[in-house]
């Protein structure tokens, strides 16, 4: 029977912090907005060559905040999938309950706040102002890209247990080399992410489109960061 210290450890905290500020943004954003909305919605010249499209409120005012609640209640019962799947397959689960619980905090911290940009900007669209909307999507974007940054370097990267375990000694040595060197290159790779970042947000809402660019370029940067670190690590070793 798992103790009550076990079980904390298995939830996202940090993920569910953000889940419910960001439901609650969105509820008040849709709330401040319902008023001044018809029953049914006209979006002005987004359909197929410039055609308006038309939406139910209820559908505007709600969609993007069930779509967060589904992707929330998925990642959330992840961890209970993990392990009811390992145990019924009769193998030892691929992840460590700390290394699970950090990369839903992770998704959860990412995908939240795109989402309520996203839902803020069906709103402006909603109300006949869609390009102010789309500044409010660069700078929550920009966001998730300073805080990833700011996070991510800070997350030691690990064997999980379970692995390690199944792994034989040169195969281990040799993920724990490569991963010793993602440690030492998420750092100046953080730096990167987070002053990319700042300069996404400056500009999120005098050209939103540039904002975006920057903040994308930010995750390939990075990605390109850890994808060389991998690469020579895995020649080194041959």
């Amino acid at each position: 029977m798992r103790t009550t210290e076990q079980t904390r450890g298995t939830v996202p905290a940090v993920g569910v912090v953000v889940l419910v500020v960001g439901l609650v943004l969105m509820a008040v954003l849709s709330w401040q907005v319902a008023g001044s909305l018809s029953g049914s919605v006209t979006f002005v010249g987004t359909g197929p060559d410039g055609a308006d499209q038309h939406a139910p409120k209820s559908l505007v005012l709600s969609g993007m905040p069930l779509l967060t609640l589904v992707i929330a209640a998925v990642l959330l019962a992840s961890h209970r999938l993990r392990r009811f799947t390992a145990d019924a397959v009769k193998v030892s689960p691929w992840r460590d309950d700390r290394t699970h619980r950090k990369a839903v905090d992770l998704a959860l911290g990412v995908l939240v706040p795109v989402l309520l940009g996203l839902h803020l900007v069906v709103l402006r669209a909603a109300d006949g102002r869609a390009g102010a909307g789309v500044g409010y999507l660069a700078a929550a974007v920009a966001f998730v890209v300073i805080g990833v940054g700011n996070f991510w370097p800070k997350q030691v990267p690990v064997v999980p247990a379970v692995l390690a375990a199944r792994l034989d000694a040169t195969t281990r040595q040799g993920l724990q080399d490569g991963l010793e060197a993602q440690r030492r290159n998420l750092r100046p790779a953080g730096v990167v992410m987070v002053l990319l970042g700042l300069v996404a947000l400056a500009c999120s809402w005098l050209v939103p489109m540039v904002s975006l660019g920057v903040s994308f370029s930010a995750v390939l940067a990075v990605a390109g960061i850890v994808s060389a670190t991998a690469w020579r690590s895995a020649v080194s070793r041959h």
